[in-house]
């Protein structure tokens, strides 16, 4: 039988990269301050000022997630400060500390709004020099609505500062095409050879741009769209970004291997981003359910990560030592917002399955619903005769428990 255990650490493969729940405006602890001085890239998506509280809507059961059905919401994050003083101090900290941990060619991307963005550049000249200052990226898009005693608020600001003058930044790493971008009303031609180009004329001379070589962004982009309601990269956290913004970010500053770092991960678009690029990461946020829906989509093959365990859960399985099936046969887990349902699997979106060593989880297997793979398997097969089994499961609440085999 399965009996439930407080385990907050989790390892898979080396632990290399780390998540963690956390304050990341903080004192570091000491597995991310080891990494001081050796981080690529450091983005920041921190809480905007805006006083409000956010949730985020989770799919509930097989149904909900194949279907995409409307769900119950749970808390997310608190944007609420005192004072603009409050949090300008936990603006000092998060930036801080992500100097402390850039390397010499490193890059900050610190994303806000209009609230923030003023008060940050101040902070960032302070910090890292007003001389380090290399953009100020206007991510301008269409959502929500319209204002009527204003123009409408409908960008972001992303400050780039590097940690020193031997930054890394290869602008030729996120090329667009040129049918894509406005043409000033240039005439479209044919050379001899069948090439198409645009021309103008101007002191005597003919410029030509050809339809088939690149150009590259400037600070203003409006060719990424915000995520839409239903759209596939959606987990249902508020204010999640989208991945072609933060690959774009990313690839003219990382390299395969580099460390990517991100003290205010949420949903972890950030890190999926490194990851896709060949990166190492490193994330951090306050919220345990940011964390554990950052989990559910990352890469885990070499993974450390800590979250809190705090579901009253209840779990049955059997366990054949010999051939090493494990076969999860109930789950119980309890919460006011749960739809009656009679499929008591419902109630849990992921679970892994490993053994107890020095205190923590070593995960072997894990298992989680998707939009392309809404049913959750319920077996798995585990090295003969493991010692110290252990399951840890997360229900649709996103609260998690650990169990250990007696």
């Amino acid at each position: 039988m399965f009996e439930p255990i407080s385990i907050t650490r989790e390892i898979i493969g080396d632990g290399s990269s780390l998540l963690l729940c956390g304050n990341g405006a903080g004192e570091l602890p000491a597995e991310l301050a080891a990494h001081e001085g050796k981080v690529q890239c450091v983005y920041i998506d921190p809480p905007f000022m805006t006083g409000g509280t956010f949730t985020r809507r989770r799919r509930f059961g097989q149904k909900g997630w194949r279907t995409g059905s409307p769900a119950p919401e749970y808390p997310a994050y608190d944007d609420r400060f005192a004072s603009r003083e409050d949090y300008m101090v936990f603006l000092r900290g998060v930036l801080t500390n992500a100097h402390r941990l850039l390397s010499p060619t490193g890059v900050l991307c610190l994303h806000l709004d209009w609230r923030a963005s003023a008060y940050a550049r101040i902070l960032c000249d302070e910090i890292f020099g007003e001389d380090r200052f290399l953009n100020e990226v206007i991510w301008a898009y269409e959502s929500g609505g319209r204002a009527r005693r204003h123009f409408s608020r409908k960008h972001d600001v992303i400050l780039l500062y590097a940690k020193s003058r031997k930054y890394r930044f290869d602008l030729t790493k996120v090329p667009l095409e040129r049918s894509a971008v406005r043409r000033n009303h240039m005439r479209r031609q044919v050379d001899e050879t069948g090439r198409a180009y645009r021309s103008i004329r101007s002191g005597g001379k003919e410029y030509r741009y050809y339809d088939d070589t690149p150009v590259y962004p400037g600070d203003v982009w409006t060719d990424i769209s915000h995520l839409q309601q239903r759209d596939p990269e959606r987990t249902g956290y508020a204010t999640q970004k989208p991945l072609k913004l933060l690959d774009r970010l990313l690839r003219p500053v990382v390299q395969p291997g580099d460390m990517v770092c991100d003290l205010c991960c949420g949903s972890g678009t950030a890190l999926v981003a490194a990851q896709v690029l060949g990166c190492r990461v490193l994330g951090m946020d306050m919220s345990a359910e940011a964390v554990l829906i950052a989990r559910s989509r990352l890469s885990l093959r070499d993974m450390a990560i800590e979250t809190p365990c705090a579901a009253p859960a209840r779990l049955e399985a059997t366990y054949t030592p010999e051939e090493g099936v494990l076969l999860l046969t109930d789950f119980r887990a309890e919460h006011p917002s749960f739809p009656k349902t009679e499929r008591a699997f419902d109630r849990l979106e992921s679970w892994s399955a490993g053994y107890i060593q020095d205190g923590r989880l070593v995960t072997l297997q894990h298992f989680h619903r998707s939009p392309k793979h809404p049913d959750l398997p319920l077996m798995c097969v585990l090295p003969e005769n493991l010692p110290n089994l252990a399951v840890q499961t997360v229900d649709a609440a996103g609260r998690k428990s650990v169990f250990s085999w007696k």
